[in-house]
């Protein structure tokens, strides 16, 4: 199985892959995840892993994020050999949202978790988070989204509006003090890929942007996930954002990219997964 590529980008400065896969497969009791997969992603890309429910593109995230093994086939994060070398793998891969291990507390306020996440980055000797750390960090956000909005006011008329980059700003306050429970599921999703972010990771693996029910908060993802790696490519173009997404649809993909225009130029990679044949009747489950 093969991946496609549309590069978007024509001034693509990036020579070596993020990730590249040779022969990537995974079997179970109940026969194979995904079989034989070839793919190459750009360093600085958006990848696209696409399939039906079941397909196994979670355990194809988690592969890749260095958090499930694999029966067969070689691959590399970079440097790194994916199959020997998984914590490290682990170290440079962030999820930004995998239904079960990404789960955000309704009983957390917005600083909670992003203190959470600080200490977990810091020495071990240090177990706390200043509030001033907190505000520094809630403002590093802000800023991102700010800037966002600007990039939106610019676009013509008919695409994203200021609104919509209001919708997606989580920070009702300077000190995070909102609960989780009070967020839109965009701002909920917004919340997990900030964290991701925070250690300023080469890769960021998102599952199921689907569950975003609306397509509208969809494409509005799309567009986040796009804005920021501009911002961090234009920020410091040696540290660049790789980001691998799972779905059953990327129409709205189509729909940022054709929004965002020249704002945003990635290099999209494609891979799609089939779907599992039944299970063999009398198999055991």
């Amino acid at each position: 199985m093969e991946s496609t590529t549309d590069t978007l980008a024509e001034d693509a400065d990036i020579d070596a892959p993020a990730v590249s896969l040779r022969g990537w497969s995974l079997s179970g009791k109940q026969g194979d995840v995904f079989t034989d997969i070839d793919l190459e992603v750009p360093t600085g890309a958006v990848a696209v892993v696409r399939g039906p429910a079941g397909s196994g593109k979670t355990s194809f995230l988690l592969s890749l994020a260095g958090r499930m093994k694999v029966s067969a086939g070689e691959g590399r994060l970079g440097d790194l050999d994916i199959r020997k070398q998984a914590r490290k793998v682990r170290g440079q891969v962030a999820v930004g949202h995998i239904g079960g291990l990404t789960d955000l507390e309704d009983d957390f306020t917005v600083a909670q978790h992003v203190a959470e996440r600080q200490i977990m980055l810091q020495p071990w000797y240090k177990p706390w988070a200043s509030k001033s750390t907190l505000r520094e960090v809630i403002g590093l956000f802000r800023d991102a989204f700010t800037t966002a909005t600007e990039l939106i006011d610019d676009l013509p008329p008919g695409t994203f509006s200021k609104q919509d980059a209001q919708r997606a700003d989580f920070l009702i306050d300077d000190n995070g003090e909102v609960f989780v429970s009070e967020l839109s599921e965009l701002q909920k999703f917004f919340l997990e890929f900030g964290l991701a972010s925070l250690s300023r990771p080469p890769v960021v693996v998102i599952d199921n942007i689907d569950y975003l029910r609306e397509s509208a908060d969809r494409a509005r993802a799309w567009a986040g996930i796009l804005i920021y790696q501009q911002l961090r490519r234009s920020r410091d173009p040696e540290d660049l954002l790789t980001v691998i997404v799972s779905c059953e649809d990327s129409s709205e993909l189509d729909i940022a990219t054709r929004s965002l225009g020249s704002r945003a130029e990635p290099s999209i990679v494609d891979l799609e997964l089939p779907p599992h044949p039944p299970a063999h009747r009398g198999s055991k489950h």
